[in-house]
């Protein structure tokens, strides 16, 4: 649920390139697995849930941040997601309350849907994701190659350019929804957009907390098995895309986050399994957590910052609320 939005970026860019056939966009709609879990195996779910209630800050998606110095403005750290569903675009009023006083607004890349930023994702993408070997599928058989290929073409590009990926972007690409994908091509607004658009309307100083192409180096040091893993799991099932971004967005609904962490593949099959992706978790997750812990740290000296980052930097014990305790901030749930 985090930098799919790059992976996605890409595609939209090239969705809405006229030498790419531009059908009628799948429907969002897919399973919540979550909901599944709960009807279907009680048992199994409450166990499920006892150890989703542990995950430390796992409920919650606005914090409140007070600074270690007297007199200095509290500030605000939001989970965002990567949707283009309006109810959750329109923010919750405890959400434009914090934003709206804020001086500076930090997101992970300052004017990620802008041309630059997009060149950048495109030109990344062509230096470091392109195989023409053909690698990106090895090891599937042709089943998996043809359902890759129909969720490749889904998206909006030639089902031939799934050959000429490599494992790590191939995979990334796989997990976007077609339909946010298409939603993003026509050019409606995310999270992550609202957030930042708001924070200019209101004078506030915008700051990145990452460059596209550190984004982009972390997710693309997952190691092929890996990814492959990955690839296998997402197109196991037709319908996974859209049990992934049901399944995402109503914990997200929920203010659960934090319970993802606690999800395994004997309930809620392999693509939701987290242990399984511990490496994978690592260096998209947990490094980039600290990256973006010391680089927001000043800003919140200062008071008055809004820090909006993908609402899955903030649970766990590598999580940004907890690396926030550990510098020495009070930091307490706001909604």
């Amino acid at each position: 649920m985090l930098s799919r939005r790059l992976a996605a970026a890409f595609a939209a860019a090239l969705v809405a390139s006229p030498v790419v056939a531009q059908e009628a966009a799948p429907s969002c709609a897919g399973r919540d697995l979550i909901s599944k879990a709960k009807a279907e195996d009680p048992k199994a779910y409450a166990a499920f849930e006892t150890e989703a209630r542990a995950v430390p800050n796992a409920e919650g998606l606005l914090w409140r941040i007070t600074p270690k110095a007297a007199n200095v403005a509290p500030s605000y750290l939001f989970g965002t997601m990567h949707t283009t569903d309006a109810d959750l675009v329109a923010l919750s009023e405890p959400v434009r309350a914090a934003l709206k006083d804020a001086r500076t607004v930090a997101v992970e890349i300052a004017d990620a849907n802008g041309a630059a930023a997009q060149a950048e994702v495109v030109a990344y993408v062509t230096r470091n994701a392109i195989d023409l070997s053909g690698k990106g599928l090895e090891g599937l058989d042709e089943a998996q190659r043809k359902e890759v290929g129909r969720r490749i073409a889904e998206n909006g590009l030639p089902a031939s350019v799934a050959s000429s990926l490599k494992p790590w972007f191939l995979g990334i690409t796989l997990q976007v929804s077609a339909c946010e994908t298409r939603r993003m091509a026509e050019g409606l607004p995310t999270i992550d957009f609202a957030v930042e658009r708001i924070g200019r309307e209101n004078g506030a100083k915008i700051v990145g907390l990452e460059s596209v192409t550190e984004q982009l180096d972390a997710v693309s040091k997952v190691p092929d098995e890996t990814a492959r893993r990955m690839i296998r799991d997402t197109v196991a099932t037709p319908e996974a895309g859209g049990d992934l971004q049901t399944t995402t967005l109503a914990l997200y609904r929920a203010r659960k986050v934090g319970w993802y962490l606690a999800m395994k593949g004997g309930l809620f099959g392999a693509g939701f399994d987290v242990e399984a992706y511990a490496d994978f978790m690592s260096e998209l997750v947990d490094r980039r957590n600290t990256l973006m812990s010391e680089r927001s740290k000043a800003l919140i000296d200062e008071g008055g910052a809004f820090v909006a980052v993908g609402a899955l930097h903030l649970p766990g014990q590598k999580g940004l609320v907890e690396l926030y305790r550990r510098a020495g901030y009070v930091v307490e749930k706001a909604w």
